[in-house]
């Protein structure tokens, strides 16, 4: 049985988040969600911030920063985010398609050490997050992704798999759940539709798309995670919150469904 709790992600929120993000997060804190993973400050200060999750009952699951911004600053982005109360802090890919942009492959990993190793020190965890980039190419036969967490400390660089951009790649979700089950804290449930548009699909809340996950959460149990991430990127046109708030009850009952199946299990003979 999962002890873990359920996040909401702000990125089908930055909108909002731009014109007023305490109230976002009050209005999430009513839905029912347990943490918020950030994606930047939107201009207020970590004080202001702390103050407002600690009046909704929220807690601060972590944060996106970009990799440049992390690499020059990393002391200081630390400690803005340990004033907040993140557990975690999530860095992607310094370039395009997981590649290494303006610097070596080597670099970029010595790069995540360094900021893990710090991060480290401040009792914080760094995440890596995927795109479907990650999983486009193959080096040495593996996937950029694989490469990345086979070439880096499992105590400095955590994952942080999203399972939708993985099966929208064309890679199988359970494959890295399986690989890399005891790196991942934080596990994002994304969900999404084919549909005749310009990138072959359309998101859509967890559990009203094609993602099996009824069995990825079930595999998720032996990675002992302690958020999942209700994500996805756009509405398209519906209320976010309504999207949010239907992923959430989605999730709960596959929880607890699963729990109660588990428990029967155990008790027979």
């Amino acid at each position: 049985m999962s002890k873990a709790k359920i996040g909401s992600p702000l990125f089908i929120l930055r909108e909002e988040c731009k014109k007023d993000l305490m109230a976002v997060l009050g209005e999430l804190s009513e839905i029912g969600y347990e943490g918020i993973e950030f994606l930047g400050l939107f201009g207020h200060k970590p004080s202001e911030i702390k103050s407002r999750l600690d009046s909704c009952g929220l807690a601060a699951i972590g944060d996106h920063v970009g990799f440049g911004e992390f690499a020059e600053n990393t002391d200081k982005v630390i400690a803005e985010h340990k004033e907040i109360g993140c557990a975690y802090i999530t860095v992607g890919a310094p370039g395009p398609d997981g590649l290494p942009g303006g610097a070596s492959y080597p670099e970029t990993i010595d790069t995540y050490e360094r900021i893990g190793e710090t991060m480290k020190a401040a009792k914080m965890k760094l995440l890596f997050h995927n795109h479907a980039g990650e999983l486009k190419y193959k080096v040495k036969g593996k996937t950029i992704l694989e490469n990345i967490f086979d070439d880096t400390r499992p105590d400095l660089l955590q994952c942080e798999p999203d399972l939708g951009w993985i099966a929208i790649s064309g890679a199988d979700p359970a494959y890295y759940l399986q690989k890399y089950k005891d790196r991942c804290p934080v596990i994002h449930f994304k969900d999404y539709i084919p549909a005749k548009t310009e990138t072959g699909f359309m998101f859509r809340p967890t559990g009203y798309g094609a993602m099996d996950n009824a069995g990825l959460y079930a595999l998720s149990l032996g990675c002992r995670p302690d958020w999942y991430i209700m994500d996805h990127d756009f509405a398209y046109g519906r209320d976010p919150y309504f999207d949010l708030k239907i992923s959430l009850e989605y999730f709960r009952s596959l929880m607890a469904v699963t729990d109660l199946q588990l428990t029967f299990r155990c008790v027979l003979p």
